[in-house]
């Protein structure tokens, strides 16, 4: 059966009848239609012949149709043996949480820690069975119009989408943390064409947590966001669904609404929704400046705090100190000692800085100036990521290097720029295919960098690389900034450089034969 002819009407496996074509991209269409066996509605997704990755899918659709947890989209039928691959699949209606966010704005904490925890749950038993996400959005998770939590595209998500990891727990925990951030703050922490809602706010190259936007947040379900999604880098991040849904059964949670609003249109996941011309209006306060600091008297030390009542034999003329008379005398004592300060700061400095100082070199000493401003470093923005390489002439390109250079600036550790896999005798170099590959970070504008973090997976250990920083894109126009070698996790090379382009270049690959670095942060001062 050719994809022609497929058009509302069309039976497939003699029982599912197309309805309703629901959306179509890249070779894939979902389609409404009707089990007329079972009388039930259900979604069908169809693939053009030829489409690259049908077998996968429909492998990952039969792997999911195993799993019994009844929060996630069941799987009924999956086939590529003949003419048209197909899968079928639960129809699922009610409100996504972008939707209800959409329309509501953020929930509740309590009510966002309960419907992230039923997903975290389902997925930490996706993930024993062997399965992982690895796309979630807060266009996955649905609150069913039969009141109950739906998540959806698991495996075959991933898979119309070519998104692979070597480290799919710590990518679906991520998800996990995003999830639960748009929910507390209706702003999305993820890439613009993973959500309509507006994007979260930065601050030093990272995301504002979810407390500083909104105060009613409570300090345990913040924390759970930051270590899911690594924000400040935690000393223990939560890297599986497992220990996010272990860590949002520990948090107050309220009952989600009874039932979500009716809807007879296709499933929530999967509609063709227009892109927003500019970014909504945003739901949630600006980030909060720091509280300026109030004058109230410091704790006393302890020391004070347990003085010893004064001696019987003291002076009979020394009028006694009452608790009260301390109350108002303290306030007097802290001006007085803090004009003592400053008198004695200015008798030294007419001593000292005023005339010269130890080498005799007048003007030299401690001045009654404000001290130098020293800019403070940031994390720097990057605009975009490209793959470089070098060739020796023999054999093909690495087509890696170009196709995932841009997961390098992700903000996703389990998204990986990577090589080929470069088997033995070149495990430890590129031998007869590459003198060195690479990616160039574009800052936007030059900048003044002193630190570059890599953070890569255990498998990466020992391959060397070089950091040059200049205008030029060009490694022999920029600067040599550093070299090492990657560790287990972050690698960190500081130096000093200034330009527009950071260049990580790549000369050895690991003893595995293949370079993985998950995310790259430049930090200096702009």
């Amino acid at each position: 059966m050719s994809t022609s002819v497929i058009e509302p009407g069309t039976r497939l496996a003699g029982r599912y009848r197309l309805e309703e074509k629901v959306s179509e991209a890249d070779g894939s269409t979902l389609w409404k239609a009707i089990d007329e066996i079972l009388a039930r509605a259900v979604a069908v997704r169809t693939f053009e012949p030829g489409f690259p990755r049908a077998a996968e899918v429909v492998t990952a659709a039969r792997t999911a149709s195993r799993l019994t947890d009844p929060r996630l989209t069941q799987v009924f039928d999956a086939d590529n043996d003949g003419e048209l691959a197909y899968v079928i699949s639960e129809w699922v209606s009610g409100e996504t949480l972008e939707e209800m966010i959409a329309s509501g704005g953020p929930l509740a904490p309590g009510r966002a820690a309960r419907f992230v925890s039923e997903a975290a749950e389902a997925l930490a038993a996706a993930h024993k069975a062997g399965m992982s996400h690895l796309c979630l959005t807060a266009r996955h998770l649905v609150w069913t119009t039969g009141g109950t939590v739906k998540l959806t595209g698991l495996g075959v998500e991933a898979v119309l989408c070519g998104v692979n990891s070597t480290e799919p727990a710590r990518l679906d925990a991520l998800g996990l943390g995003q999830m639960l951030y748009a929910a507390l703050t209706g702003h999305w922490p993820g890439g613009a064409d993973e959500s309509s809602l507006p994007p979260a706010p930065e601050q030093n190259g990272d995301h504002v947590p979810p407390r500083e936007l909104r105060e009613e947040v409570p300090a345990a379900v913040d924390e759970i966001v930051r270590r899911a999604m690594e924000i400040g880098a935690p000393e223990e991040p939560l890297t599986t669904p497992a220990q996010v849904a272990a860590a949002l059964a520990k948090v107050p949670r309220t009952p989600l609404p009874l039932f979500a609003g009716l809807q007879s249109g296709p499933p929530p996941a999967v509609i063709d929704r227009p892109r927003r011309t500019e970014a909504p209006a945003k739901t949630v306060p600006q980030p909060r400046p720091p509280a300026p600091t109030r004058p109230t008297a410091a704790p006393q030390p302890a020391a004070q705090m347990a003085q010893p009542a004064p001696p019987a034999t003291s002076s009979p003329s020394t009028p006694a100190v009452t608790p009260a008379d301390q109350k108002i005398n303290r306030p007097l004592v802290a001006v007085a000692a803090a004009v003592a300060a400053i008198v004695i700061g200015v008798a030294a400095w007419q001593f000292t800085g005023g005339k010269k100082d130890g080498n005799g070199d007048p003007g030299q000493g401690v001045q009654p100036t404000e001290a130098a401003v020293v800019p403070s470093t940031k994390k720097l923005s990057i605009n975009h990521a490209r793959g470089i390489l070098e060739l020796t002439g023999n054999g093909n390109a690495d087509s890696k290097v170009e196709a995932t250079a841009h997961f390098i600036k992700d903000k996703k550790n389990g998204t990986y720029f990577e090589t080929d896999r470069y088997r033995a005798p070149y495990a430890t170099q590129f031998g007869n295919y590459l003198k060195g590959m690479g990616v160039v970070l574009d800052l936007g504008a030059s900048k003044q960098v002193s630190k570059v973090v890599l953070h890569s997976p255990p498998t990466s250990m020992g391959a060397n690389f070089k950091v040059y920083v200049g205008d030029s894109e060009d490694r022999s126009q920029s600067v040599q900034f550093g070299s090492t070698a990657l560790g287990s996790g972050s690698t960190e090379v500081s130096g000093t450089g200034t330009g527009r382009y950071v260049i990580i270049w790549f000369t050895t690959s690991p003893q595995s034969g293949r370079v993985q670095v998950g995310e790259a942060s430049v930090h200096g001062t702009e």
